[in-house]
């Protein structure tokens, strides 16, 4: 039996392993200038200058850094180019993955993606797929939206958006594969069902991916899907510069779910605003009417004072005339008679005293009446409340459903409310 002790094992940390490997990748004759051939795909820029990209051949992938003092010799690439890129081997220790650094390039031709997308691309164009004309009008005010995607980020920007933007715009979710063999299919397939369903407007999405996981989107069936889509089709597909067919079929394209969402929203974005200064403009109108119409009366109300007291003050003066003329009559029955006929006068000037100012007092109560009346909030103080829903007031509770929001305002306040139930009370 061997008795001698284990030799000691050595502990590395992440960092000293991965310098190491990098060193042995080094001295290896077999990991330096060494030239592979493939497919460009997934091109990506960063903040310091330096791109990267990865080399595909089928199923075979190596990811490929260039670094920015190296890009300025090559030559300009695109995805689904087909090239040959020589350089070394190393380490990208922050992911503990292997890399080729690329240290020259040389074009061999369009990658088979690529050739494909340029032969469908001229073959949709010469049918026309892509003209302004075929294209349909988005509606400006939509009410209701459906939606295709996966589930993911790319769906939560979108509604996330809509709802704070407008809250009211309904959202149908139609849940579909986007990438991978066959997603074609089951895209085309969820725009013929958004077709059946009653809204204003289709919105495709999803959010970024390599050029290989986005194609889908440039293939005949989502192309011929969003054509014969009975409502409008916008795309936002992906987060990089690259156009896909589809968003050329589209009637319109968006760089993110958010912008599609925010261009959505922004018809009654505006039609809110304008609704707003159309009641503050109305406001200020009725508080001018109000306020001419207060001075107005206030007015007449002055004039009719005056005019029954010069009346009453005329009348009086006369009264005052018949006494002194009757106190120089004689003989007595003569101001027997006198002082009768000064009572008879003085009973009428009496009644057309009192109708003289009862008409003034129903003149007044007439321009009241009519004052109360130019005043649109007058019933706010009986107890009353002005209901809106978007926007609009409402007038008969038919025209609401349940779920809807609307506004309450009363004489000191307004109130938000969600309708539960809607009855016809006639």
């Amino acid at each position: 039996m061997n008795d001698a002790p284990a030799p000691e094992r050595r502990v590395y940390t992440v960092k000293e392993f991965a310098n190491g490997f990098a060193r042995w990748l080094a001295s290896k004759a077999f990991f330096r200038n060494v030239a592979i051939s493939g497919e460009v795909s997934d091109i990506r820029s960063f903040g310091n200058g330096h791109v990267g990209f990865r080399l595909k051949e089928e199923q075979a992938v190596i990811e490929c850094l260039v670094w920015a003092d190296q890009r300025r010799t090559m030559p300009e690439i695109e995805n689904g180019m087909a090239v040959v890129a020589v350089g070394s081997i190393g380490i990208r220790q922050e992911r503990g993955c292997y890399q080729l650094v690329v240290e020259s390039l040389e074009l061999t031709g369009l990658g088979a993606l690529f050739v494909q997308y340029e032969r469908l691309k001229e073959r949709f164009r010469a049918e026309g797929l892509f003209e302004d004309s075929r294209k349909r009008r988005v509606p400006p005010l939509p009410h209701s939206v459906a939606l295709i995607s996966a589930r993911g980020k790319a769906v939560e920007d979108f509604v996330g958006t809509l709802e704070r933007k407008s809250p009211f715009i309904r959202i149908t979710f139609l849940e579909t594969q986007v990438q991978g063999v066959g997603a074609e299919i089951e895209i085309a397939t969820a725009l013929d069902r958004a077709s059946l369903l009653d809204v204003d407007v289709v919105v495709l999405t999803r959010g970024g991916g390599s050029y290989e996981d986005l194609f889908p989107f440039n293939l005949e069936p989502v192309v011929r899907g969003i054509v014969r889509s009975r409502h409008p089709v916008l795309t936002a597909i992906g987060h990089s510069g690259d156009r896909h067919l589809a968003d050329f079929a589209a009637d319109m394209s968006f760089g993110t779910p958010s912008l599609v969402a925010e261009h959505i929203a922004q018809g009654w974005v505006l039609a809110a605003a304008s609704v707003r200064e159309a009641e503050r403009a109305l406001m200020r109108i009725a508080r001018d009417v109000v306020l001419q119409a207060s001075s107005r009366a206030e007015r007449l109300g002055t004039r009719l004072r005056s005019a029954g007291e010069r009346i009453v003050s005329s009348r009086r003066l006369r009264l005052v005339q018949l006494g002194s003329e009757l106190d120089r009559r004689s003989p007595q029955q003569a101001v027997a008679r006198d002082r009768e006929r000064l009572a008879g006068v003085r009973s009428r000037l009496q009644i057309v005293a009192i109708g003289s100012l009862n008409d003034a007092r129903r003149t007044m109560e007439r321009f009241d009446g009519r004052l109360d009346a130019c005043n649109p909030t007058a019933p706010l103080s009986r107890g009353y409340a002005i209901v809106t829903h978007a926007g609009k007031t409402v007038r008969d509770a038919s025209a609401l459903h349940k779920g809807d929001a609307i506004e309450a305002r009363f004489q000191r306040g307004t109130a938000s409310a969600v309708v539960e139930g809607v009855r016809d009370d006639e």
